[in-house]
């Protein structure tokens, strides 16, 4: 038989063999889930029962020690008394004979110790001060006492028309109350866990435990996330505790079933109890369980021969898959999930509680290159581990977290107004400006900021696109902070992403198109009354509305996205096609100031590029100005030094733009060997006093005379400023009193025009 042939009836074979199997597999399932449920239902019955006489005992355990509570009100009040005193003296000693840890009592709205001093409210639980104002005898749960530092059972009992008190408050040892409940021995043994928590999750008592890492005072839902991760059905018990219900749930624990039976308690307090059983399905349910093992067995036989053949082929896939899959969704450093799987869990939580508002917060660490560099990587690792763990800890029910990297991370936080959100990230806040010690024992303070995205905005949005408008919220300084250092999304930001898009989509085809028109601003000597040649300014032309787009609404994107070196070198040969052109006609030129960026200047090809297109064009020494930005100098003096020399070897002349606008310092001056200084138009503004301004602007240009360097005042718009200007000494002045900045034909006639006629 050709090997094709029998390479194609292996192929049939396999694929009728894998439908035989998945049929006789979805049969027996069909069966087995029939018994299955009638096992799961049986044995929660059965649990819930359990559970429901032990949460019975609880309650008559309660209802004792109230009785207990109100006999003792009652034996006082067959007493007379003399004064406070004597009352309290005789409420001491029957407290002590009724086996009470402590009391307080109550009187004209204050509350008092045994010794008559009167007890700060502050201190005293909220549900005990509930209970003092109720006129019936009241159980006001499990309370923390901040006096003797230990939990107890609190009663408050009315009393009424008497002089001394209004209310006794008594406390119970918490172990007194619930040593009462017990169940006989067979429904107590069957159970692997069997004990009593309190609202927020705190075990009260352990009846009975077998097997499971749990103790007295520990979280019953930090428990049960770790026994079975499945958040639903923690939420689900969670409620039922909350609303006093009773209820199972089937679980999965170990690869085994189990049923939880949860038995709520809520009539006795403000602060809900309940029972809470752990069964195994089997030790409840036996002859089910049996069962519907025999039918698992016979499944696992139809099922054998299906993942033998399918085995092969997937296994391999499967692994990788999930390799791929966990670097995806999990930050391994700082053990905890990443904005993959963020974006994956909000999405789902958002989507399954549309009634509920959102918050979608980015939280990034301030300056977190300079701090790692400064603390080292394994310290930063360290912070970042203890700020996780919080972030975890912090985090409610629906709430989710996840780590993106270089210091950023993204919360899911539900809300019901913008003032309690508020409250909870300054909380996030809060935390990280808490001083730490580092491995090398330094004392560092954190801080943070970022963007908040409310889903009430449109929720119909993505999380990735949430996330996106939150970190635009984050980076948009010039709208006002919200939350301390958090900003909100809103519209005006939705705008300004629009034309962030715009600019994106089309910032390549224009420059291809040369749509990004070069204007040049003509520069006078005042002191020598001559041309001082012009600064290269760059507009964007859109041909559709025939207008010029501001370089403020696209200069600080292109830094951002580095896009700025191509416009940059863009501009750059543009100027020096226009002085090569006006040499080559003999025209009579002028020298040209280019601006340059911090992005553009720190790039690896930025000399050798401006070199070389220099001398391509045949470009004499002296015609170009590099003007860098104030704030790029202050940075790094050093490396613009060394640009600064190598630009000067190469017949550049150099420049500081916008000195004076709020990094200015003598060490600017001091250590950068520039021909020139463009003072800020900060220094020609009206200040507090015309005599002030006189002597800052004077002795600034003076200090740049005196160390050889050309002076040149920005913005100069009147004559009165130009008179000025020239009286302390100015070289030159640049402005619309001047000109305004002029495309290159206009340029070149305004040249002719006032100096060439």
């Amino acid at each position: 038989m050709p090997k094709k042939v029998s390479k194609n009836l292996q192929s049939i074979f396999i694929i009728i063999a894998c439908l035989l199997s998945i049929i006789l597999v979805g049969i027996s399932v069909a069966i087995l889930g029939d018994y299955s449920q009638t096992m799961h239902d049986g044995a929660g019955v059965i649990g819930l029962m359990n559970s429901d006489d032990a949460a019975v005992t609880f309650r008559d355990s309660i209802d004792r020690y109230k009785e207990k509570a109100e006999n003792l009100v009652k034996g006082l009040m067959a007493e007379s008394y003399d004064s406070a005193d004597d009352f309290s003296v005789s409420l001491s000693r029957a407290g002590k004979a009724d086996g009470a840890m402590f009391l307080r009592y109550f009187n004209d709205g204050k509350e008092y110790l045994l010794n008559n001093q009167v007890y700060s409210e502050e201190q005293e639980s909220k549900a005990v001060l509930v209970g003092a104002r109720m006129q019936v005898s009241f159980c006001a749960g499990i309370v923390e006492d901040r006096q003797f530092s230990i939990s107890a059972f609190a009663y408050c009992i009315p009393i009424k028309n008497f002089e001394f008190a209004d209310c006794v408050a008594i406390f119970y040892p918490v172990g007194s109350v619930v040593d009462n409940v017990k169940l006989d021995d067979n429904k107590e043994t069957k159970s692997q866990l069997l004990a009593i928590c309190s609202q927020a999750g705190e075990v009260v008592s352990i009846l009975n435990n077998k097997s499971f890492d749990i103790q007295q005072h520990n979280n019953i839902y930090e428990f049960l996330r770790k026994q079975i991760n499945d958040k639903t059905t923690i939420d689900n018990v969670q409620s039922v505790i909350d609303e006093g219900r009773s209820d199972y749930f089937p679980v999965t624990i170990s690869g085994q079933d189990n049923i939880i039976a949860v038995s709520g308690i809520r009539e006795h307090g403000t602060s809900p109890f309940a029972v809470i059983a752990v069964y195994k399905a089997e030790d409840i349910y036996s002859a089910a369980y049996s069962t519907f093992t025999t039918l698992l067995g016979v499944l696992a036989m139809f099922f054998f021969l299906l993942v033998v053949i399918a085995a092969y082929f997937i296994i391999s896939y499967r692994a990788s898959e999930r390799r791929l899959k966990k670097l995806k969704d999990y930050n391994e450093v700082l053990d905890c999930p990443s904005d993959v799987m963020f974006k994956r869990v909000a999405g789902g939580i958002i989507s399954q509680n549309k009634a509920t508002n959102f918050a979608v917060v980015v939280v990034d660490i301030k300056h977190f290159e300079y701090m790692t560099d400064h603390i080292g990587q394994e310290s930063m690792i360290k912070e970042l581990k203890q700020i996780k763990d919080f972030y975890m800890r912090y985090l409610q029910i629906k709430e989710t977290y996840g780590y993106v990297g270089n210091g950023r991370f993204l919360l899911l936080f539900h809300y019901r107004d913008l003032e309690t959100l508020g409250s909870r990230i300054k909380i996030l806040s809060n935390y990280l400006r808490i001083s730490r010690t580092t491995n090398s024992g330094e004392r560092i303070t954190l801080s943070a900021y970022g963007g908040i995205y409310l889903t009430s905005n449109g929720s119909a949005n993505t999380v990735e696109k949430m996330v996106d408008m939150a970190i635009l919220a984050e980076n948009a300084t010039k709208y006002p902070y919200d939350f301390d250092a958090f900003r909100l999304y809103n519209e005006k930001l939705h705008s300004s992403q629009a034309m962030n898009e715009y600019i994106e989509v089309n910032m390549e085809s224009a420059l291809e198109k040369k749509l990004f028109k070069v204007f040049y601003q003509p520069k006078f000597n005042i002191e020598k009354n001559v041309p001082d040649g012009c600064e290269a300014l760059v507009r964007w032309y859109n041909p559709e509305t025939e207008e010029y787009m501001q370089p403020a609404l696209f200069l600080p994107l292109f830094e951002e996205n580095r896009f700025i070196i191509k416009l940059d070198k863009y501009v750059y040969e543009q100027v020096c096609i226009y002085i090569a052109t006006k040499a080559a006609a003999h025209e009579t030129i002028y020298p040209v100031s280019v601006n340059v960026s911090r992005i553009t200047a720190t790039d690896p090809e930025f000399l050798s590029f401006y070199v070389e297109v220099k001398k391509r064009y045949g470009i004499p020494d002296g015609f170009l100005t590099i003007e860098f930005t104030e704030s790029f100098a202050f940075e790094d003096y050093e490396q613009l030094r060394e640009t600064v020399n190598v630009l000067h070897n190469n017949g550049f002349n150099c420049s500081i733009d916008d000195f004076g606008s709020g990094f200015s310092s003598y060490n600017l001056l001091k250590e950068l060997p520039m021909d020139e200084i463009k003072l800020d138009r900060f220094f020609i503004d009206k200040g507090i006093s015309d005599e002030r301004d006189f002597k800052v602007l004077s002795s600034v240009i003076q200090l740049g005379r005196g160390l050889k360097m050309k002076v040149t005042q920005e913005g100069v718009e009147t004559k009165a400023q130009m008179d000025m200007l020239k009286k302390l000494g100015c070289n030159v002045i640049q402005g619309f009193y001047y000109s305004k900045p002029l495309v290159e034909h206009d340029y070149d006639d305004f040249l002719k025009r006032k100096f060439l006629n």
